[in-house]
């Protein structure tokens, strides 16, 4: 006796069959797509890390390390009596004849510049270079002889002449610079030697 095949019901069987394997296919997709995207992931986290920054007190100065910015600098702030910065101060190159940068507040009279001295020494006059939202820059160039003053000595002197033009006296702390500017020149040599064995 012959099997009989009702037309009907082997179209419906094999339309739900392939209702079956396109869902499988669906979850199977979906599964490697999840797959890849926490590989994918996985791998940008490892390879691209946040910033870190890292900072090293010494006595009134610290020496700042940030992963985003690849180096160190060395600062000093001088608040004011109400709180906040007052005078910022940062080095970022140890080496002699570079420069150390002074940001001060808007409203200083820029032509008349930014004095600056240390302990005794002679004032020098340096002319703002620019203002941005953290206040207005002067750089002073630390030379040798510079560098030695600023390791050698307990306190310097920033001259500002705010809008009303009478010269206003602000010290600074050199508390803690020789140990810090000690700190940037490690962690300069500790970049170049990083650097230099990358690039064999």
């Amino acid at each position: 006796m012959s099997d009989i095949t009702v037309p009907g019901e082997t179209s419906k069987a094999m339309g739900i069959m392939g209702i079956a394997i396109r869902a499988l296919i669906a979850v199977g997709l979906l599964l490697a797509g999840g797959v890849i995207a926490l590989v994918g992931e996985r791998l940008m986290s490892s390879s691209a890390p946040g910033n870190e920054v890292r900072v090293t007190p010494f006595e009134d100065w610290r020496v700042v390390c940030s992963t985003q910015q690849g180096g160190c600098t060395l600062n000093h702030d001088v608040l004011r009596d109400t709180g906040g910065t007052l005078i910022s101060i940062v080095l970022d190159n140890p080496a002699a004849g570079s420069t150390m940068s002074i940001t001060v507040p808007h409203g200083v009279l820029l032509e008349a510049g930014l004095g600056f001295s240390i302990a005794s020494e002679p004032m020098r006059v340096r002319p703002f270079e620019a203002c941005n939202a953290a206040g207005c820059f002067a750089f002073v160039t630390t030379d040798a002889d510079t560098l030695k003053s600023l390791q050698g000595n307990m306190e310097g002197q920033i001259v500002l002449a705010p809008g009303n033009g009478t010269p206003v006296t602000l010290p600074f702390s050199l508390k803690g610079f020789a140990a810090g500017y000690a700190e940037l020149l490690r962690q300069r040599s500790q970049a170049g030697s990083v650097f230099s064995f990358l690039g064999r």
